[in-house]
C-alpha cells in the first residue's frame, strides 16, 4: 500500500445513511435480529412533576409555554364529555342512577389526567368508612412495576409505592410511605414513617386497578402524554419568550444630551426655585420642555424595532411546530393558527375524529370500570347487577343556522323517500339515529308508527285528507 492509499484511507469518512445504496430499504433490518426483543413491562411511568407543572403553569422551566395547554388538554376534555350508562331492556336502573354522580364527578378529571400524563388509573373499591363505592385514583408515577402474564398480556400484579404528605395538625406536616402489592387474590400494604403498620387482606372481588392509556403503543398498558412529541419545542418557546421579555423589561429609554457646557444646560432646564436644592434631580421623562442653546441637542434612545423581532418570529414558528407535531387539530388552538394554517371544514372533520378517537380509547376501560362498580354495588344491596351499554353524546361543530339547514333538508327528504320506497324503514331509522343519536325510538316499527301518527294529526289540523296508504307501503 503506497502513501497515497494510506492518506485516502485516513481522510475517508463514513457515508451518510441517506446516501446508502438505492436498493436498501431504510425501514427494514439488513439482517433479521434473532431472537427479536419484546418488552412486556407495560411501559414507562409518567414524569408527573414536569407534566403537571406544564399543565398548571407551576413549572418555572416551562411556565411561559403553559398557554398551549388549554388547546391540548382542556378543549378536547370538554368535547369528550361524560359517557352515558344505558340500562338494558327490562332492567332496573336504580344502581345506574346511583352510580352516575360518581361518573359525572370523576370523568373530566380522568380525561384531563390521561391527556396530560398519558395514563390514568382507577380502582373500583367499596369504602367501609364512607359506606359507599369509590374510584381510587392511583398516580401513574407511583406504579413502580407492572407484572404481565406473558401468555395473555393481561396485568396480574401491581407494585405501588408512594410518599404521602398530609397535615397532622394545624401547624405540623407528616410524611408516610405506603407500599402496596396488588394481585387478584391478595392485597399487601406496608406503611413506614409517621404511620407504621403492615396488613394483608383478600381482594374481595378480584378486581385490579384499570389503566386508561392515551396513544398506547403495541403491547403497552401505559400511554403517552399529549406533550410527549412536542415537549422540547414547548421548552424552546419558554426559553425564547423569557429572554425576549427580559430584554424588553430590563431596557429603559435613555436621554442623550449634546452640549459643550453641562452646567449651563442644567441651569437653563432646572427651575429657578430648585437651583439651590442640592437634592433636586432632573426628571428627563417628566419635563414637558427642554431648553437647548446653540449647538445643543436633546434626544431619547430606545430599543430598535427589530431588537426582538427574531425572538417573536422564532416563537411563532415553534408554535406552528407544536400544532403540527402534537397531532392535535388546529381548531383546538384557536387564534394561534392563522393564514394558510387556519382551520377549515376539513379540520372540523379531523377535530370530530380526534375526539371520537379519545372516546374509543376510553370506552373499553369505562365498560370494565362500570361493570366492576355495579357488581360491587349490587353485592352490597343484595341484588343482581343490571346489563348496560355505554353511549356517548352526539358530537357537532355546526352553528345554529347549519343545524336548522340540516333539519330542514332531513325533513323534506325522509318522507318522499319512504313514500316512493327508495329507503326501507330500517334505513330511515339508521339515517335518523345518525343525525340525532338520542332520537327516542329503538326500532323501525315504533319509528314508523310515530311518524304516521304525527302526519295524520298534522294533516287533520290543516283540514286536509290524511294519507290513504301507510308510510312507504309498510
Amino acid at each position: 500500500m503506497n502513501i497515497f492509499s494510506k492518506l485516502k484511507e485516513k481522510n475517508s469518512k463514513p457515508m451518510p445513511f441517506w446516501r446508502k445504496p438505492k436498493d436498501e430499504d431504510l425501514s427494514k433490518q439488513r439482517i433479521n435480529t434473532r431472537p427479536a426483543r419484546r418488552d412486556m413491562k407495560g411501559g414507562l411511568a409518567a414524569n408527573e412533576q414536569l407534566l403537571k407543572g406544564l399543565y398548571t403553569g407551576s413549572s418555572q422551566e416551562l411556565a411561559l409555554a403553559s398557554y398551549l395547554s388549554d388547546g391540548m388538554v382542556d378543549v378536547p376534555k370538554n368535547m369528550v364529555g361524560v359517557p352515558g350508562i344505558i340500562q338494558g331492556k327490562d332492567q332496573d336502573d336504580k344502581l345506574i342512577k346511583e352510580l352516575m354522580p360518581l361518573v359525572i364527578d370523576e370523568f373530566p378529571i380522568m380525561v384531563a389526567t390521561m391527556l396530560v400524563e398519558g395514563t390514568v388509573w382507577r380502582w373500583a373499591r367499596w369504602s367501609d368508612k364512607l359506606r359507599k363505592l369509590t374510584w381510587e385514583a392511583i398516580p401513574d408515577a407511583s406504579v413502580t412495576s407492572i407484572i404481565i402474564d406473558v401468555d395473555t398480556g393481561d396485568i396480574t400484579e401491581l407494585y405501588i409505592e408512594e410518599q404521602i404528605e398530609y397535615n397532622k395538625s394545624n401547624t405540623s406536616t407528616a410524611y408516610t410511605t405506603r407500599k402496596r402489592h396488588i394481585t387478584q387474590e391478595l392485597i399487601t400494604e406496608t406503611w413506614t414513617g409517621a404511620i407504621k403498620k403492615s396488613v394483608q387482606y383478600k381482594n374481595p372481588f378480584g378486581f385490579m386497578p384499570i389503566p386508561f392509556g392515551h396513544r398506547c403503543y403495541q403491547g403497552e398498558w401505559r400511554g403517552n402524554s399529549v406533550y410527549a412529541r412536542v415537549l422540547r419545542w414547548m421548552k424552546s418557546i419558554h426559553d425564547i419568550a423569557y429572554k425576549r421579555d427580559e430584554i424588553l423589561s430590563d431596557f429603559e429609554p435613555k436621554i442623550s444630551i449634546t452640549t459643550k457646557d453641562p452646567g449651563k444646560w442644567l441651569k437653563n432646564n432646572v427651575p429657578a426655585s430648585e437651583r439651590d436644592n442640592k437634592n433636586y434631580v432632573l426628571d428627563p421623562f417628566g419635563n414637558k420642555l427642554f431648553i437647548n442653546g446653540e449647538g445643543e441637542k436633546t434626544e431619547f434612545l430606545f430599543l430598535t424595532s427589530d431588537a426582538t423581532a427574531q425572538h417573536t418570529a422564532a416563537i411563532k414558528d415553534n408554535e406552528l411546530k407544536v400544532i403540527k407535531g402534537s397531532g392535535i387539530p388546529e381548531l383546538f388552538f384557536g387564534a394561534l393558527a392563522t393564514g394558510n394554517h387556519a382551520s377549515t371544514e376539513t379540520d372540523v372533520l379531523i377535530t370530530l375524529e380526534y375526539v371520537q378517537g379519545i372516546r374509543r380509547e376510553l370506552t373499553k376501560g369505562v365498560e370494565e370500570l362500570v361493570n366492576q362498580s355495579l357488581k360491587i354495588m349490587s353485592f352490597m344491596r343484595f341484588t343482581q347487577p343490571p346489563k348496560f351499554s355505554i353511549q356517548w353524546g352526539n358530537l357537532s361543530l355546526l352553528s345554529t343556522m347549519q343545524k336548522a339547514q340540516v333539519m330542514g333538508s332531513y325533513a323534506s327528504a325522509i318522507v318522499p323517500l319512504l313514500n316512493n320506497g327508495s329507503i326501507s324503514s330500517k334505513g330511515a331509522l339508521f339515517l335518523t339515529k345518525l343525525l340525532y343519536p338520542e332520537f327516542p325510538v329503538e326500532d323501525e316499527k315504533s319509528y314508523l308508527e310515530g311518524l304516521s301518527e304525527m302526519i295524520v294529526q298534522h294533516t287533520s289540523k290543516l283540514g286536509q285528507p290524511t294519507f290513504d296508504d301507510d308510510m312507504g307501503g309498510y
